[in-house]
């Protein structure tokens, strides 16, 4: 699998934020993605009251996991699959989705006076089509021109993609649910209460789509670039190795947080609603964002149409820059001890 080859480079950002992390192979016009949508939703209410008395003690859990292609309509991953490539040609992306795997999880902890719901959706798509065009000049990433006679322009817009259409998926022990929206969770779980909340002024909290990946439009610029000009990483990873011939391997990082690419903070909303009599408070927040995108070769990024694309070459060129905008250190010091680490398992053999 594409996703198994980026957590083998073990440069991923930690999944406490609104994630969307990528691996793109434009030698094969393939390119796997892991959007992870996360929403925390707080209520408030009086101790005693009919929805303290509802939710007071609770702990709910609905999780689950689906997968398939275009043909899968038992479990609904079809419906997945045609709400995200509707979500692609919005966004103005030539990328299209075959197949996916989707885990969804929605929690519920309750006390006498809050409760605590957590919604988290792991969409993991199969992308094809990423490559717009088999030549081309660019700049960025590494400031660099590409040859145009050895280099592919690859699509790099399916990054901001939002999903609207509902989603209903069928799943064991569960049944149907549609997943993009918290009301959902608390109509499976809580109906009566999901109701009361859908006719109050929480209705907007509860009935947004959670998967929102609006925020990575940030332009491509300003993301955090490097890349391996070594060809280690590439000789790590069997599929780089065998399915791309690609030498090097570029990788766009954001949501550290710099005067580069500016300061991310979780999107929060505030709302109060009387349920059942009693004045509830709700606070919501969704996480800020952390991403990355890896491609199999060396790439300088370039602009058309106000998108954005990456003009990728299998080899870097000569004197490229290695990384621009105090790439984060973390994943400096993670590529160097695993460089330092296969150097001493190569040692070691060589010694028996």
């Amino acid at each position: 699998m594409l996703f198994a080859t980026l957590l083998a480079f073990s440069v991923a950002p930690a999944a406490f934020a609104n994630d969307m992390n990528a691996v793109l192979v434009p030698q094969t016009d393939k390119a796997e993605g892991h959007y992870v949508a996360v929403k925390n939703i707080t209520l408030r209410y009086p101790s005693g009251s009919p929805i303290s008395q509802e939710l007071n003690g609770k702990q709910d859990r609905i999780q689950f996991t689906v997968k398939g292609n275009t043909s899968s309509t038992d479990n609904g991953v079809a419906n997945a699959i045609a709400a995200f490539n509707k979500a692609l040609l919005q966004a103005r992306s030539p990328a299209v989705v075959t197949n996916m795997t989707i885990t969804y999880t929605g929690v519920l902890k309750g006390a006498p006076d809050n409760a605590a719901i957590t919604l988290k959706i792991e969409a993991v798509p199969q992308m094809e089509k990423i490559v717009i065009s088999g030549g081309g000049n660019g700049s960025g990433g590494g400031n660099q021109s590409a040859s145009s006679s050895a280099s592919q322009a690859v699509d790099l817009e399916w990054r901001r993609i939002t999903v609207t259409d509902p989603i209903l998926l069928k799943a064991p022990d569960v049944g149907e649910i549609e997943i993009t929206k918290p009301i959902n969770f608390l109509d499976k779980t809580h109906k009566d209460l999901a109701k009361q909340i859908f006719d109050s002024q929480l209705s907007s909290m509860f009935n947004t789509s959670i998967l929102n990946f609006d925020r990575f439009k940030q332009p491509m610029s300003t993301w955090h670039f490097l890349f391996d000009p070594s060809g280690s990483l590439v000789e790590s990873s069997s599929f780089f190795k065998e399915s791309s011939g690609a030498k090097v391997v570029s990788i766009y990082s954001l949501g550290e947080s710099s005067f580069r690419e500016g300061t991310f903070q979780p999107e929060e909303e505030d709302a109060t609603a009387t349920i059942g009599g009693a004045q509830v408070q709700a606070h919501s927040q969704v996480p800020a964002p952390s991403g990355q995108i890896q491609i199999s070769g060396f790439s300088s990024l370039d602009q058309a149409a106000g998108g954005n694309f990456a003009v990728v070459t299998a080899e870097a060129p000569a004197g490229a820059q290695q990384a621009t905008g105090n790439f984060p250190i973390q994943v400096l010091l993670v590529l160097g001890g695993m460089m330092g680490a296969i150097a001493v398992f190569i040692l070691f053999k060589a010694r028996k």
